[in-house]
């Protein structure tokens, strides 16, 4: 699920995956936008846009009645300048106003006829028909030719493309650091992209090689690791920022009984390949870690696809040639 928005607009919540899912966009004041998405049924017709619309509109209109609020509600409403980027599709366009104006387009995707449901929100008595009419065509529910197989992502600025059969496992959002997780053959291969935020103040008494050890020590004490250096300009750099490798292989099995391990889920023996490079120009560093359950050939041509995808600064990634972000849900 692709969506281009305001760039002060952020992900606030994103639920479920490609078949089931929900993600939120807020800006400092509010939500902004809310997209939801249901995979067409496998067994019996799909049910018209119009009763999907009813139905949702009923759930409204019984919170509106519990909390004596006033809901009122404009079907086929014709907010939209342009429509032919609908064509094909079946879907309506409808208002609802409660304590906040929603402009919605609810659509079935003429391709593989999942339900598309997507609102802007605005405050009571602000025209927001401009910015609807930005935002709401350029929705996008399937991947690009020109992203090759790959994710493009996109949350709180940072913009990578990974390969498609990668999921999503966890997300970490912190104001400094942000981390998101994915999965592929059941954890047999994990991948883990980061951003952290002030660099300079991170790195003000020492450089990536000391820092990326001390910072992450708890993420590599089941490694024997290996930390190489490479100046800016040389090919081991990453977009020519001052870069560290780090290469890290599990440590013995004996190594491991003598430590504490959980009853359940013990830690697994993997593989480690790490990149890790200062972007001056926005201030950050940003980290990718490749973890396999087996030693990978080639494992280095793989990062590099993986730093190569990674857009750290005003270099946008071969898909992405625009300035505002985009919530990139992602192929679950």
């Amino acid at each position: 699920m692709r969506l281009r928005v305001p760039s002060e607009w952020e992900l606030g919540r994103v639920d479920g995956d490609a078949d089931s899912g929900y993600a939120r966009l807020d800006d400092a004041r509010m939500v902004r936008a809310e997209v939801e998405w249901r995979a067409a049924p496998v067994r019996g017709a799909r049910r018209p846009v119009s009763d999907l619309v009813d139905r949702y509109i009923e759930q409204l209109q019984k919170k509106a009645d519990k909390s004596s609020m006033d809901f009122s509600v404009q079907r086929q409403a014709k907010f939209l300048r342009d429509k032919r980027w609908l064509e094909g599709s079946e879907y309506e366009t409808f208002i609802w106003e409660a304590d906040y104006r929603a402009y919605n387009l609810a659509r079935a995707c003429p391709e593989c006829q999942r339900i598309i449901l997507l609102r802007v929100l605005a405050p009571v008595g602000e025209n927001a028909e401009a910015l609807v009419n930005e935002v709401l065509p350029t929705l996008e529910d399937h991947p690009r030719e020109a992203d090759q197989g790959r994710t493009f992502w996109s949350v709180y600025g940072m913009r990578f493309l990974l390969p498609a059969e990668f999921v999503l496992s966890d997300h970490e959002l912190k104001s400094g650091h942000i981390r998101l997780t994915f999965e592929k053959d059941r954890g047999d291969r994990t991948l883990r992209i980061h951003r952290l935020s002030m660099a300079q103040m991170l790195l003000r008494e020492r450089d990536l090689a000391e820092w990326f050890p001390s910072f992450f020590h708890k993420d590599l004490r089941d490694f024997k690791h290996i930390v190489t250096a490479g100046d800016p300009g040389e090919a081991q750099s990453v977009h020519g920022h001052e870069s560290v490798r780090v290469s890290g292989e599990p440590r013995s099995r004996w190594r491991q009984i003598l430590r504490p391990l959980p009853l359940v889920n013990p830690r697994p023996r993997r593989y480690l390949e790490s990149a890790v490079w200062h972007c001056p120009d926005e201030n950050r560093i940003c980290v990718v870690e490749h973890l396999s359950k087996k030693h990978m050939e080639g494992g280095h041509d793989f990062l590099k696809e993986l730093t190569d995808g990674y857009a750290c600064h005003s270099q946008k990634t071969t898909s992405d040639a625009r300035s505002d972000d985009e919530l990139a849900t992602g192929a679950q």
